[in-house]
């Protein structure tokens, strides 16, 4: 890599670290391109030169908190244990409860998910967001499939759908409870890590 490229992979990372701050710590709306800049500790002109529209940045985001998502998964592939025990560390992977800054990022997630239709052109916009969630589907199907082969996770075509809807619906439940943390505290039992440990326990139950 030359000086020059060097360079300019800096200001890009300094660009995505500091949208990744702010956009998950307010909505992307309230952040403007100049303070994006400010944090990045560029002028606003060279910040239009590397993301000349605030959608690309914003896909950016997405993708760099997608890609430590496919980090966990791929780690955890070429870790030698038993199928079932691999999908009980997804649960746990799953649950951001008192985990303020991947709960943001999760929140980050759902709300680019729920709007990425507005994004022009977002196929191609979003083209390596969607690459690697695929990427992270077709490990999950190689974990069951592994599972299937060591006699941890039951057999069957459907497992793996079963699986991957247990992981979605464990995820977006983790995540309300994580939101309603301070309503649950005031609550009596159970509570938000019981709830979790509950669903935990007939997903797994389901799968032995």
């Amino acid at each position: 890599m030359t000086k020059q490229q060097n360079n300019r992979e800096k200001k890009n990372r300094a660009i995505i670290e500091a949208a990744l701050e702010l956009f998950t710590r307010n909505s992307w709306d309230s952040v403007q391109m100049q303070d994006i800049a400010d944090d990045a500790g560029i002028g606003i002109a060279t910040l239009f030169r590397y993301f000349p529209k605030k959608h690309l940045i914003i896909v950016a985001v997405a993708v760099e908190i997608l890609t430590g998502e496919l980090d966990f998964f791929r780690d955890l592939h070429r870790r030698t244990l038993p199928g079932i025990e691999k999908i009980g560390m997804v649960f746990d992977h799953m649950n951001k409860f008192g985990d303020e800054v991947s709960l943001n990022q999760a929140k980050f997630i759902d709300i680019f998910d729920a709007n990425i239709g507005e994004i022009s052109d977002y196929e191609v916009t979003a083209a390596e967001y969607f690459k690697i969630r695929n990427e992270i589907s077709d490990i999950v199907s190689v974990l069951v499939t592994e599972g299937q082969a060591d006699g941890s996770l039951p057999g069957g075509k459907s497992v793996t759908h079963e699986i991957m809807t247990m992981i979605n619906n464990y995820g977006l439940f983790a995540r309300k409870l994580a939101l309603m943390k301070s309503v649950l505290e005031l609550e009596t039992n159970p509570d938000g890590d019981a709830q979790l440990k509950i669903l935990r326990g007939i997903y797994m139950e389901r799968l032995r």
